[in-house]
């Protein structure tokens, strides 16, 4: 039998893939020392330096910034914490500047890295059993909210979520993958990933032979920055060569074949990504994701990328807007690059400052016009517009001032002769909110009300549909609008859209889903708009209720969760469940099931690792809140 001496050497000549995989005993239970005090010094920090844009290298205390690294332990694994701290307010020259942290890491093996940082790198190298980590890289600007539910994948908000102020970050945990199945230890042994989202899995899904072999459990981020723009994420994968070897392949095979990243949310969409052989193994560098407030999953194929060259829209063009009594209405003309993707639909957003600021009001729309409502008659708003398409939302056109009042439109004086008065309105029907705008014109009159309306509840939104009403009052009508109020008479409408005089639907978004509206349609002419049909209510879908008596049961190093179905379903037939297991630091593991089904199963789990279970169903609307907890330790 070898010696202990001689057990380690050979294991060190190991290729990476082979290192050892158990947690030293002598691993610090919290911060690690932020020098080495000696060369034989473990679990410390031996340097962290920065190179300034355009300087030289030196300590990152000298550049005002700190840096720590400390132990962090759950039931799935020990991690260790390590970031670079202490941006605010530090030139360009700095946080654009390259960062080398080195740390000793004892008989702690590091073997996968989950990063927050630009341009990452991630080696290690061995002496006599004792390894070194270095991390390289830059400070990667950030928006994120303060928002534990985005962190944990479970919502980042909606389209019109506003993120924290942009900060700049350089952080990440290294894990060891003890208490991970033994195809990681080998097969993601010197894997890391990097990204600017808020929202990302802990760990790479590894799954050899599957289909996908790799992909991440959920990815996206609050919609928009603090200044209003989209926000587009940035995500690296280094893969290493024992995932190739054990895939039979060699990394500059694979990335000759090339990648297919493809995210699967609201929308099954190929991501552009590149993919370069180097330091043995293959880097994949998807630069502009934009997933937003719609989280998906990632998911990475050994194929040739089917993304092309589409990326988002730019700007559409020509922004105008009109003041209403507590609206304001935008028209635009569609941009001049639609990134190689047909524009889907364009989102007006309304702010009470020129830069920057949280959304007033909002109103999303296929056409090429649409009205918030909602706002401060007599507030100045200032309205951005963006056009979305598959690959997400591209940039807003600059803000456009409106006053949300109405401004008096002097028409000709009214006809002495008398005019024909309208047929009574019928029983039941409210008159026109508000003054009609300006008429008669040429002996016309606002149109009567649309008829027949029929709403069809989706997601947030309702679609709208109805009848030309009886009459036109004498003057083609040119629009509709419809508007959804909390209240059956009266009030303040939370949502409009609208449509031209030829179409005779339009789709209320944005809206709260479970929650009642009411919706009335107009009609508008050169004479003004005329009255509403009484409100027809309906209920926008909302995401199921939680799963009910869950179980669990364990054996072989599975978990097999069990549920009944919500006592509601949204509104929204339910197309999916998810089941979690979490340890103390967050979800380890995920199994999915179809609508008609009760159980799934979670495999390769650590043994003897305390977990809690939750289910959660999927409809149309989203995810619905977790299940009530359910412990379970892992058995054999």
């Amino acid at each position: 039998m070898p010696t202990r001496t001689a057990a380690i050497a050979l294991l060190a000549a190991l290729p990476l893939g082979l290192a050892p995989a158990q947690t030293p005993d002598d691993l610090p239970a919290g911060a690690w020392e932020t020098t080495c005090a000696g060369p034989e010094s473990v679990y410390c920090i031996a340097s962290a330096t920065i190179t300034p844009a355009g300087g030289s290298s030196q300590p990152v205390a000298t550049a005002g910034l700190a840096v720590s690294a400390v132990t962090q332990s759950d039931d799935y694994g020990d991690w260790v914490r390590w970031s670079v701290e202490d941006w605010a307010g530090k030139p360009a020259s700095v946080t654009g500047g390259t960062l080398e942290l080195v740390l000793r890491t004892g008989t702690f093996v590091p073997r996968f890295t989950n990063a927050t940082a630009a341009g990452l790198r991630v080696s290690r190298s061995v002496t006599d059993g004792k390894y070194e980590l270095t991390i390289s890289g830059r400070a990667t600007p950030t928006a994120w909210r303060t928002d534990t539910d985005c962190t944990a994948g479970y919502s980042c908000g909606d389209s019109d979520t506003t993120a924290d102020p942009t900060v700049y970050r350089f952080e990440g945990r290294t894990q060891d993958l003890e208490g991970s199945a033994g195809v990681y230890t080998t097969g993601l042994d010197g894997a890391y990933l990097a990204t600017d989202a808020q929202a990302r899995a802990d760990l790479l899904t590894y799954d050899p032979g599957g289909s996908p072999p790799v992909s991440l459990g959920v990815l996206g981020n609050p919609q928009l920055d603090a200044s209003g723009e989209a926000v587009r994420n940035v995500l690296t994968i280094f893969l290493p060569a024992p995932y190739f070897a054990a895939a039979g392949t060699s990394a500059a095979a694979a990335a000759s074949t090339g990648f297919d990243l493809v995210t699967s949310g609201d929308a099954t969409v190929p991501q552009r990504v590149t993919a370069t052989a180097t330091d043995g193994g293959v880097r994949l560098e998807a630069p502009d994701i934009g997933l937003g407030a719609d989280l998906a999953t990632a998911a990475l194929y050994s194929r040739a990328s089917r993304a092309g060259t589409t990326t988002a829209p730019g700007a559409p063009a020509a922004v105008q807007g009109e003041g209403g009594a507590g609206t304001a209405t935008v028209f635009w003309q569609p941009p001049s690059r639609t990134g190689g993707s047909a524009v889907t639909r364009y989102r007006a957003r309304a702010y009470a400052a020129a830069g920057g600021g949280a959304v007033a009001g909002s109103c999303e729309t296929t056409d090429s016009y649409c009205t918030i409502d909602g706002l401060d008659a007599g507030g100045t708003y200032h309205v951005a517009v963006s056009a979305v398409n598959a690959l997400g939302e591209g940039d807003p056109a600059a803000r456009v001032a409106v006053v949300a009042t109405a401004v008096p439109d002097p028409g000709p004086s009214p006809s002495p002769s008398p005019t024909p008065s309208p047929e009574p309105v019928p029983s039941g029907e409210p008159e026109p909110s508000a003054s009609p705008t300006p008429g008669p014109v040429d002996g016309a009159r606002p149109p009567y009300a649309p008829q027949d309306l029929d709403l069809t509840p989706g997601a947030r939104r309702i679609t709208v549909t109805w009848v030309v009403p009886d009459s036109d009052g004498g003057s083609a009508i040119t629009g509709y609008t419809a508007r959804a109020f909390r209240t059956a008479t009266g009030g303040a409408p939370e949502a409009s859209c609208q449509a031209p005089g030829n179409r005779y639907t339009c789709v209320l978004t944005g809206l709260t889903g479970g929650r009642k509206l009411f919706v009335e349609v107009t009609a508008t002419n050169a004479a003004g708009t005329g009255p509403a049909q009484t409100r027809v209510a309906a209920t926008p879908w909302t995401v199921p209720g939680a799963p009910r008596s869950v179980t669990a049961k364990s054996s072989d190093r599975k978990v097999t969760a069990g549920w009944k179905a919500p006592e509601s379903n949204g509104g929204a037939a339910i197309t999916g469940y998810r089941a979690e297991v979490s340890g103390k630091s967050g979800v380890v593991a995920r199994c999915t099931a179809p609508a008609a089904s009760r159980a799934c199963t979670i495999k390769k789990l650590k043994k003897g690792s305390n977990l809690t279970l939750r289910v959660l169903a999927v409809n149309a609307a989203g995810v619905s809140a977790p299940s009530k907890a359910v412990k379970i330790k892992v058995k054999d």
